[in-house]
């Protein structure tokens, strides 16, 4: 080949790379974006943005075909993301209640409702606990229409429904919520929400009939540590992950991660407990998310650590507020990561999931309130590399507090508590061969690659 004409090959090279999407500059949302005082790695780019339509806190996020479901505080809203790049308010559903947990099944959103309210109604008032008549549990709508929504059914459970987990049950008609509920001061201790707790709720959905709910109690394995959180001595769950393919629920407990048999979705068996020392409730430390990774082999359990309201990610080389990663056969603890930038504002690692990815490749994203939203090559941290080696990208927008990032089809999509919806992509390698899925509410995970 001549000098001349490699050249010329080089340089149409070069003009290839700079109009490749994958390389393409971060985009500027419609006068949103990320702001002048972003900061971040080049690898997660900032594409796309819808802004929160209220002053109410932003919280999960569920996915169903081409919408996400953003969970608040005041409701939900169905944005479309057709165009990650420009994703779009379909609809607002305007419905009172702390803090909004979504999941998405069909054509039916499940919301949770953990602040006791006066009645079932939308336009309901935040009360005490001891209030006659009033009201916590899970808000059921049809979004049939995707325009307006529709509220069919309210299903109280004891102590509330901080978090819930979809469980779905194709054969029977049904889906399965595991409902985990926290204790949230004196305000949320009423007559049927006493210390110390010790049991979720599972509220089984007739799918073609949700008014027809039922709700049972399913009670935590007696060995579960009790643990004094905010000055309540409770035995409680966060946060639950569900794997079907493998029958299994990853329980983040206040006190302990815990791992139980589901082959009997409406019956758990509890199989082992993952102590750490680090997490002392008294501490304000707790367990609060989990997932799974795809092959089944791991488990994820994230620390909380401040509750969502300290500065827990000062020093990076601490064990506070940390993913711990564990043997899912065993429980045995391998690794763990953190973001490895001092923050000095509330932090702490937050909602996460795994790419959905086969072959034993292991990537996580996650949120990390004002640290942003993180990418991590877990099979880096397994061989013994730093948070800072094994971290693929990052970002942080300006003014941002991430309570929710995930991955989906894609992209990684981050529900921010001040900001709304923001949307990004990985331009690395390591997650080209992540599974696209028709829909996923990120603790529920379905269908290994």
């Amino acid at each position: 080949m001549t000098a001349p004409l490699r050249f010329v090959l080089l340089v149409v090279g070069i003009l290839a790379l700079a109009a490749s999407p994958a390389l393409a500059q971060p985009h500027d949302d419609h006068g949103g974006g990320e702001g002048s005082d972003a900061a971040g790695s080049f690898t997660l780019r900032h594409v796309g943005f819808s802004p929160k339509p209220s002053t109410a806190t932003q919280s999960d996020l569920a996915f169903r075909g081409n919408i996400a479901i953003a969970g608040s505080y005041d409701g939900f809203r169905i944005v479309d993301i057709t165009n990650p790049t420009n994703p779009t308010e379909i609809s607002r559903m305007i419905c009172n209640g702390a803090q909004g947990d979504v999941s998405v099944y069909g054509n039916l959103v499940f919301r949770s409702i953990d602040s006791p309210q006066s009645s079932t109604a939308c336009d309901s008032t935040n009360v005490t606990a001891s209030t006659p008549g009033m009201f916590e549990g899970i808000q059921i709508f049809d979004i049939t229409d995707l325009k307006s929504p529709q509220k069919v059914a309210s299903v109280a459970t004891d102590c509330g429904s901080h978090t819930h987990t979809l469980v779905p049950d194709p054969d029977n008609g049904r889906v399965f919520l595991y409902v985990s509920s926290y204790p949230l001061g004196g305000a949320a201790i009423g007559p049927n929400c006493q210390q110390p707790g010790g049991f979720i709720s599972i509220v089984e959905v007739p799918v073609m009939n949700p008014a027809a709910a039922t709700v049972s109690k399913y009670f935590l394995d007696p060995g579960t540590e009790l643990g004094n959180y905010l000055g309540f001595m409770f035995r409680s769950c966060h946060d639950i992950s569900v794997f079907t393919d493998i029958d299994r629920a990853a329980a983040a407990c206040l006190t302990e991660g815990q791992l139980w048999d589901i082959s009997d979705p409406a019956h758990p068996e509890f199989l082992w407990r993952y102590d750490n020392p680090n997490i002392r409730p008294e501490n304000i430390d707790l367990f609060h998310s989990a997932s799974f990774s795809w092959d089944g082999k791991l488990v994820a359990f994230g620390d909380e650590s401040g509750g969502g309201g300290a500065a827990r990610c000062v020093d990076p080389n601490d064990n506070q507020g940390r993913i711990w990663f564990v043997d899912a056969a065993t429980g045995t603890e391998l690794t763990s990561y953190k973001i490895p930038r001092s923050e000095t504002t509330t932090c702490t690692m937050h909602n996460f999931n795994f790419v959905p990815q086969k072959h034993g490749q292991y990537t996580l994203v996650s949120s990390a309130y004002t640290g942003g939203t993180t990418i991590v090559d877990v099979n880096k941290l397994l061989m013994g590399a730093s948070s800072a080696e094994a971290e693929l990208g990052w970002r942080k927008p300006e003014g941002g507090n991430a309570w929710s990032s995930y991955w989906y089809n894609g992209y990684v999509y981050a529900n921010d508590i001040l900001r709304g919806l923001d949307v990004y992509r990985y331009i690395g390698g390591e997650t080209n061969t992540a599974k696209k899925q028709s829909y996923s509410n990120p603790q529920t995970q379905i269908g290994a690659p």
